[in-house]
């Protein structure tokens, strides 16, 4: 829980200059066949604090198996972007961003052929190492920016 903990206070300062956060939800799992608990924080961020219909980021942080790194992965939903074009465009634009970043279209019909929804999904994941000296609390702090400055970049496409 420490790692947790310790990265969403790094993300949270990241954050403030290129996002608005909407939410921090602590999910904790226990298994019940087996003597496992999993624990997830999932941030919810705006490009600003309009209620307006705007680009969502959901950022989720699961800590890895050994204590020591966390997984960070965000995925940006994009209403209206559904078109096929403006997908294509939106992906080209991104991945000038995050080269590795991918890309999830949704398509939901009540009848077949007419489309009733459309949503435009952009992924992608990276390993931070927990801060635990100060050397990698550099190094985690410095991904953290890296990471706030490109999902900030994303949310204003």
């Amino acid at each position: 829980m420490f790692v947790l903990q310790r990265m969403m206070e790094a993300l949270d300062q990241a954050l403030s200059g290129h996002g608005v956060i909407r939410d921090v939800i602590l999910r904790t799992e226990h298994s019940l066949l087996e003597d496992e608990e999993t624990r997830e924080i999932t941030v919810y961020v705006t490009a600003t604090a309009e209620e307006a219909e705007q680009p969502l980021a959901t950022v989720h942080l699961f800590p890895l198996p050994d204590g020591a790194a966390c997984e960070v992965e965000a995925e940006i939903a994009y209403p209206g972007a559904g078109e096929a074009e403006a997908a294509a465009r939106l992906w080209e634009r991104a991945r000038a961003i995050v080269p590795e970043v991918s890309l999830t279209e949704k398509r939901r019909c009540l009848k077949p052929g007419v489309p009733a929804e459309r949503g435009v999904t952009l992924d992608f994941h990276f390993v931070v190492e927990g801060p635990e000296t100060d050397e990698a609390n550099v190094r985690c702090r410095q991904a953290l920016d890296r990471f706030a400055a490109d999902l900030g970049r994303l949310l204003r496409l």
